[in-house]
């Protein structure tokens, strides 16, 4: 079997290139898969992970310019002699009206190239659900509007990483129930030993800083549990980049530490794998508010880690988490204080909802995430019906 990959590379890889990388290794382990053609833009070619490359199976078709004709060209002849082509981006970024990628989707979409190869990959509905929270969200949701009117039947299956995503792609394209396979992603972190040993009081959150990421109500509840116990020496770090200026959520940290003297918030910036691991081992409680997620894979690192996790009660994160965690409504600064307080004041608790949370992180792994994409990959190259 032979199969092709648009991809998304960047330098700092967050969950989706990430994930890219490690299910298209995984395809590679099939013996009945032959070879992967990696199709990736020119500034994101030195991103890709040389590990990959050295899979003798992977190549790597690098696109200077999409409006070039012999991009077209070697595009629609690698579509041709695949057996299957996952699309790892979101439709929005893949396919740029002003690209010729554009005019090749036509061609499918017309029958003039075969239109039983293509496997779309689905993450989140953010442009739909969380449109403040990006910088260009009328272009993206632009592109999203006319993926649906257009082309969302062009796609023979689609992979949704949470049942949440594959309810909302549902709902906001129509595909049915039977061309969507969920596949949940896995943990980047093997999941270790339950922890038995607390007493830290540091609170930790991991995701870019944001309003979907609601650091903005943490940082309103850290203040409840800062003045419920001033003397805990509790701690609240926040480890991301700064997606885009927050004027409300700067002007909410600046008053909360002005009122209250020597709390503790920490802002810590982009960390490094490693880092962020020690974190997850030192923190006596992971807490991750958001209001909107398509997985959380922040939220499964955190529980292979051993640290007791609270999370939103919306979209995918009472997949992930399970029983194994603390689910609290997001919009709710009290209760989010008061799982904190909770959780922090209960030794017992913390060593359960450790136990708890390594064993629900060994319910998700990538092999487990690569067979149901090969599955599906099988499928299609077949061209049998979704079982």
């Amino acid at each position: 079997m032979k199969i092709s990959v648009l991809a998304p590379f960047s330098k700092y890889k967050d969950g989706i290139p990430r994930a890219t990388e490690e299910l298209i290794s995984k395809l590679c382990e099939a013996d009945d898969v032959e070879s992967v053609s990696v199709i990736a833009a020119k500034k994101e070619k030195d991103f890709v992970s040389p590990s990959l490359l050295r899979n003798k199976k992977v190549s790597l078709f690098v696109v200077r310019s999409f409006l070039v004709p012999w991009t077209l060209l070697r595009t629609i002849k690698l579509y041709k002699t695949s057996d299957v082509l996952i699309l790892f981006g979101f439709p929005c970024y893949t396919f740029d009206p002003s690209s010729l990628l554009f005019f090749f989707q036509l061609l499918v979409k017309f029958g003039i190239l075969p239109t039983a190869k293509w496997v779309q990959m689905l993450y989140d509905f953010v442009f739909y659900t969380c449109p403040e929270d990006q910088d260009v969200a009328l272009k993206e949701t632009t592109l999203y509007k006319v993926w649906k009117k257009y082309f969302v039947y062009i796609p023979v299956r689609y992979v949704a990483i949470s049942e949440s995503t594959k309810k909302e792609a549902m709902r906001y394209w129509g595909p049915g129930t039977a061309e969507i396979t969920v596949i949940h992603l896995g943990s980047f972190v093997t999941p270790k030993s339950p922890r038995t040993h607390f007493g830290s009081k540091k609170i930790l959150t991991v995701s870019d800083i944001s309003p979907r990421k609601n650091q903005l109500r943490l940082i309103q509840a850290f203040e409840l549990v800062h003045r419920a116990n001033p003397s805990s020496n509790a701690e609240l770090t926040i480890v991301g980049y700064l997606r885009k200026d927050i004027p409300e959520f700067e002007s909410t940290l600046h008053d909360i530490r002005r009122r209250n003297k020597g709390i503790n918030i920490k802002l810590a910036g982009y960390l490094a794998d490693s880092e962020v691991l020690s974190l997850y081992e030192e923190a006596d409680v992971f807490v991750y508010p958001s209001l909107y997620e398509g997985f959380g894979l922040p939220v499964l690192e955190a529980m292979a880690c051993g640290c007791p996790v609270i999370a939103s009660n919306v979209s995918s994160l009472p997949e992930v988490v399970g029983e194994a965690g603390l689910l609290v409504d997001p919009y709710d600064v009290k209760a989010l204080a008061q799982a904190m307080l909770t959780v922090l004041e209960a030794d017992e608790l913390k060593r359960e909802m450790s136990r708890k949370g390594i064993a629900q992180a060994q319910k998700f792994s990538w092999e487990k995430a690569g067979a149901g994409l090969l599955a599906v990959c099988r499928e299609v190259a077949e061209g049998g019906e979704p079982t």
